[in-house]
């Protein structure tokens, strides 16, 4: 199982399935591991599958300050993957919560002129 290290020390975990174009996998609910989201109907054999277990979920650590699990405080997390893999961009699918962060990082996408849209 692969892992990065956050800007605060928070080391997570992202599981990794299929081949082709990597689709980035964020899940949803509280504390929920990506595990969950099983194969997604067999999407694995069309796009890579990069499924994030966010902090504190899964094979991901428990970060040091609790407000770090603040949606927003999360997509430093989702930006800090994307660099890690060596896109200049990612497609992300989310699933239920997992969607707030992705609007989040997409958001912050538009904004920044450092960093690419998704």
């Amino acid at each position: 199982m692969p892992t990065l290290t956050t800007a605060d020390g928070t080391e997570l975990a992202y599981h990794v399935t299929g081949e082709g174009e990597p689709l980035l996998c964020l899940p949803g609910g509280p504390m929920r591991a990506s595990a969950y989201l099983g194969d997604l109907g067999g999407l694995p054999r069309r796009r890579q599958l990069v499924m994030l277990d966010l902090r504190g979920t899964g094979d991901s650590s428990v970060p040091g300050d609790p407000a770090t699990y603040r949606c927003d405080r999360q997509v430093d997390d989702v930006e800090t993957l994307r660099k890690h893999l060596g896109r200049d961009s990612v497609d992300i699918l989310a699933h239920s919560a997992g969607g707030d962060l992705a609007i989040l990082y997409a958001a912050r996408c538009t904004r920044s002129t450092s960093v690419p849209s998704v």
